[in-house]
């Protein structure tokens, strides 16, 4: 990317303004907590043309033991409440001060959860999402909400959303505070294995800087909207996974092709807007076993994908050769240090101003992030759940952000789109008539069948 060349350029001249900063911060001795770059950067993106959050969707077995408001308001009170950043706010910030995060003065739980009703079954909770979607969150109260949706499914079925804010968690994160909710108690699976040396890494990361400043820039999009569309499709996860193994390929690699596959399918002039080539940046999980559930901890690669209606197999193979370079850690160890560490090197304005260069239509046209989720199953409230679905933001003026989440032996694939550029309905139904088709041809289990990504990606 030419603004990743300009960003390293101005990391250096402006190296030495850091002490300035840090000294001006000292004298003015501000509460609170320093929000972290990697996290600060969601706050730098958002516009009420793009909120930034991120959750997801439990979808409730239908019982005639339905929580009242009362009890779910009571369980986030006694658990998801008590979280670091759930209690916390935003301090007043300026054009020079970082923001920080301070201790709210009261978190009223009638606005933070609440109970609305879809009038018309699963289409009316799509609806609910995409009105939730493109709200953003006041930054004067703690930036999280959590709704049960009456009414989605037959014989009173429910649905559970919670919604946090970008620059509290990432999508992992998200599901970590999100199992406070939940009964028994489930950890994620999380990468193991010894970091690399101060040395490696540094060298890593200079290769890694100089392959982003070649990636180049992305056709460019038709006009975008300020609305969401949301759907959701689904399918067991060893269908996919025997998918993959069958193709030699990976999890992820099976996603993107499914989502190019139905862009071209369902918005042609979308794919000729982009001239047959959808740009992905795909999200890489760089989490710990010993990091917290707040912050973002992740990185991006960026994947050109052809959108040109080719067989799905063929589509596969080319999508699989293309994300080879997700497997070479020297990108996403770039990308983490930009955002992590590049951009507390420079003043706020800059970091600002870099934020809403990179992540937006020039370089990228939609985000894909593949997470692991628990593996048990579990319960809200009393009530079993069922297929959960990740909710992810769009990248200012782009058209697709998709997550997929195993929960529970189901991988659960949440769309968010501009309905404007493209429809999220639409993308639904054609991803659940080709997961159809994967059931029915999917081979018998293998041995060796490839993980989920977050599963066996290495720690850099």
């Amino acid at each position: 990317m030419r603004a990743v060349q300009v960003g390293i350029t101005v990391f250096v001249v402006m190296g030495t303004a850091k002490q300035y900063l840090l000294g001006a911060a000292r004298l003015r001795e501000t509460p609170g907590t320093v929000v972290p770059s990697s996290d600060a950067f969601f706050l730098h993106i958002e516009s009420t043309r793009a909120a930034q959050h991120v959750g997801g969707l439990v979808m409730l077995e239908p019982t005639e033991d339905r929580p009242s408001i009362d009890d779910v308001r009571a369980l986030v009170r006694d658990g998801f409440a008590r979280l670091p950043r759930m209690h916390q706010r935003l301090a007043p910030t300026s054009r020079w001060r970082r923001p920080r995060w301070i201790e709210a003065e009261y978190v009223d739980l009638d606005w933070h959860v609440t109970e609305l009703h879809s009038r018309d079954g699963k289409a009316g909770l799509m609806r609910i999402l995409g009105e939730l979607a493109e709200s953003p969150m006041p930054r004067d109260r703690p930036m999280w909400r959590v709704a049960i949706v009456r009414d989605v499914g037959p014989g009173g079925a429910d649905a559970l959303v919670v919604l946090v804010h970008h620059s509290i968690a990432d999508g992992i994160g998200t599901v970590l505070q999100a199992l406070s909710l939940f009964e028994p108690r489930a950890t994620l699976p999380v990468p193991s294995g010894r970091a690399p040396s101060r040395l490696r890494r540094a060298a890593a990361v200079a290769v890694g800087l100089a392959q982003l400043a070649t990636d180049g820039t992305a056709a460019s999009l038709p006009p975008s909207s300020a609305q969401r569309g949301f759907g959701v499709a689904d399918v067991e996860l060893e269908v996919v996974r025997r998918t993959a193994a069958a193709h030699g390929v990976r999890v992820t690699d099976v996603v993107i092709a499914l989502l190019a596959d139905a862009v071209y399918a369902v918005a042609p002039e979308l794919a000729r807007a982009v001239d047959g080539r959808m740009r992905f940046s795909v999200t890489t999980m760089v989490r710990t076993p010993d990091s917290a559930a707040e912050g973002n901890a992740t990185a991006a690669v960026i994947v050109d994908v052809p959108v040109d209606g080719r067989p799905f197999d063929d589509l596969l193979v080319e999508v699989a050769t293309r994300t080879r370079r997700l497997r070479r850690p020297t990108r996403a160890m770039a990308s983490r240090f930009v955002m992590a560490t590049g951009l507390q090197l420079v003043p706020e304005p800059f970091a600002r101003w870099f934020a809403r260069t990179v992540y937006g239509p020039r370089f990228l046209h939609a985000v894909v992030s593949n997470m692991p989720g628990p593996t048990v199953a579990l319960t809200f409230a009393g009530v079993g759940t069922g297929p959960t679905y990740p909710i992810l933001p769009l990248v200012p003026e782009t058209p697709l952000a998709v997550g997929a989440l195993s929960w529970n032996g189901v991988l659960g694939i949440g769309l968010a789109t501009d309905p404007q550029l493209l429809d999220a309905a639409a993308v639904a139904r054609h991803l659940d008539a080709t997961l159809a088709r994967l059931r029915e041809s999917s081979p018998v289990p293998v041995s060796g069948s490839r993980p989920l990504e977050g599963e066996e990606e290495p720690s850099p």
